[in-house]
């Protein structure tokens, strides 16, 4: 007969084994494209909501610059902590795929959010917004916008950032329909509001009659603002902007930004933790889940209010 003592450490072990099976909740690495950006501080809130409802155990970081150079120390450092799932906004279509695919080989498993990278053939799912036709969008509202005449421009990222790239070519593809809208071509920022502000000026001065501005994103929308304020042209000019930042917002609402292409960051960090969970249990994904994007014009504020891109969680 074995003893009350020998029993109760039995049960004391196996109650102890329980809590640890309990402590062991699924690793999940979230990697941004950059640290202070209101789009991925949004997505963040999302992820980190619907993680906790799921019981996933989740970091996350950011590179201070949206650049590979920046971005690639920070997914290392995730894989030497071997994360079940690692989930990554990658900056480069191309010199983040060495990377990612070491990720993938010590055993993570790798999902990208946001934007894509060239060979996707070792990625569990890609989330994103269908970035042509945001650029489409662009381009349909700024026509509209200009009555179908006038001299338009983009400002954008150096070529290397898939949604940015995709934006771009949305844009200049749907401008094929309208022949009154003459192209000046894109002009790249670099995430630099300062050299956005430069960009406007110094084609405002080459080209005083620009009518209309398309921003593939908030800190050229922020900048071009700028250079409009400091040319004396804004009001002048219409201007077109990817996202929902605050800023933008706001400046939707006093006349300086017409229209708005928005996505909707959090959803997207939503749907990368329910990907990720679904990954930790075996499940097999689809190579790619779209999440929305919208138009928004001057007067819809309730619309604008709920596409904001809104970080304040905790």
């Amino acid at each position: 007969m074995k003893s009350l003592g020998y029993v109760a450490g039995l049960v004391l072990a196996g109650t102890a084994l329980a809590l640890t099976a309990q402590a062991a909740e699924p690793t999940v690495a979230l990697v941004l494209g950059v640290k202070g950006s209101p789009f991925y501080q949004a997505l963040a809130c999302g992820a980190k909501e619907k993680a906790h409802a799921l019981g996933l155990n989740l970091t996350v970081s950011a590179p201070d610059q949206f650049a590979a150079d920046s971005q690639i120390p920070v997914v290392n450092a995730v894989a030497a902590t071997r994360p079940d799932v690692a989930v990554v906004v990658p900056t480069d279509t191309k010199a983040l795929i060495e990377p990612l695919k070491q990720l993938a080989a010590r055993g993570t498993k790798v999902v990208t959010v946001d934007q894509t990278i060239a060979d996707p053939s070792f990625v569990q799912t890609q989330i994103v917004t269908d970035n042509e036709k945001g650029g489409r969008l662009a381009a349909d509202v700024l026509d509209h916008l200009l009555h179908g005449k006038g001299k338009v421009m983009v400002i954008t990222q150096p070529p290397g950032s898939a949604a940015q790239d995709a934006r771009t070519t949305g844009f200049e593809e749907e401008l094929k329909k309208y022949p009154g809208l003459v192209y000046l071509g894109a002009q790249y920022q670099s995430d630099d509001p300062q050299k956005a502000a430069e960009i406007v000026t110094s084609t405002l001065s080459a080209h005083p009659d620009l009518d209309g501005i398309f921003s593939t994103n908030d800190q050229g929308a922020i900048g071009a603002l700028t250079g409009l304020r400091q040319a004396g042209a804004r009001g002048k000019v219409k201007v077109v902007a990817y996202d929902a930042a605050t800023a933008e917002v706001n400046a939707l609402d006093n006349g300086s930004i017409s229209a708005l292409i928005a996505q909707n960051p959090k959803q997207e960090g939503e749907v990368a933790m329910e990907a990720a969970a679904r990954l930790v249990k075996g499940e097999h994904l689809k190579q790619t889940t779209l999440t929305e994007i919208v138009t928004i014009t001057a007067g819809e504020k309730a619309k604008a209010a709920r596409y904001e891109y809104k970080g304040d969680c905790s």
